[in-house]
C-alpha cells in the first residue's frame, strides 16, 4: 500500500509540472517580464543596455556559433537572444584565456554597438531585433569572425 501512494504521489508531481510548463510557456514576453521583476526593460527600451544588469540574460539562448574556423583560432562568437525581452547581442569567449577582447551586435538595419575590454568573456549591449536580421563579430587577440545574420 505504502508503494502505491509514492507512485500516485509521483505521478501527481508529474502532472503538476506538466500542467506548469505547458502553461508558463504560453505566457507573452510582457506578462513574462511582469513575473520576473528582475528584468528592466524590453524591445526598444533595451537598445544600448546591458543584458546582465537588465535581466535579459536570464532566459537567453545561444541563437548561432561561430568558432575553431581558421580565420578564428582564438575564440568562439556567440550571437544571443532573449525571448522576454526581444533582443540579440554578441559574446565572444576566448580559447586561449585572458586577452583582448571586442564584440559586437549589429542589426541589418545599421545599428550598432561595440565594446572592448580584456579577460576571457565579453559580452556587447543589446538590440531589439525580434523582426530584424542582426549578427554578432568580435576577437580574442588577433584573429577575428562574425556569426551568420539571423
Amino acid at each position: 500500500m505504502r508503494r502505491f501512494f509514492k507512485v500516485l504521489l509521483a505521478a501527481t508531481l508529474l502532472a503538476a509540472l506538466f500542467a506548469a510548463y505547458t502553461g508558463v510557456s504560453r505566457i507573452s514576453a510582457s506578462t513574462a517580464q511582469q513575473l520576473l521583476p528582475h528584468v528592466t526593460c524590453s524591445g526598444n527600451n533595451c537598445n544600448g543596455l546591458d543584458p546582465i544588469a537588465t535581466g535579459c540574460a536570464g532566459d537567453a539562448i545561444t541563437v548561432t556559433t561561430t568558432g575553431g574556423t581558421v580565420s578564428f583560432r582564438t575564440g568562439t562568437i556567440q550571437l544571443r537572444y532573449s525571448p522576454t525581452c526581444g533582443t540579440n547581442w554578441g559574446r565572444v569567449l576566448s580559447s586561449v584565456g585572458n586577452t583582448q577582447l571586442t564584440v559586437s551586435i549589429r542589426r541589418n538595419d545599421g545599428r550598432f554597438y561595440f565594446t572592448v575590454g580584456s579577460g576571457t568573456r565579453l559580452w556587447s549591449a543589446m538590440v531589439f531585433a525580434r523582426n530584424v536580421k542582426a549578427k554578432a563579430c568580435g576577437s580574442a587577440g588577433h584573429f577575428e569572425d562574425c556569426t551568420q545574420g539571423i
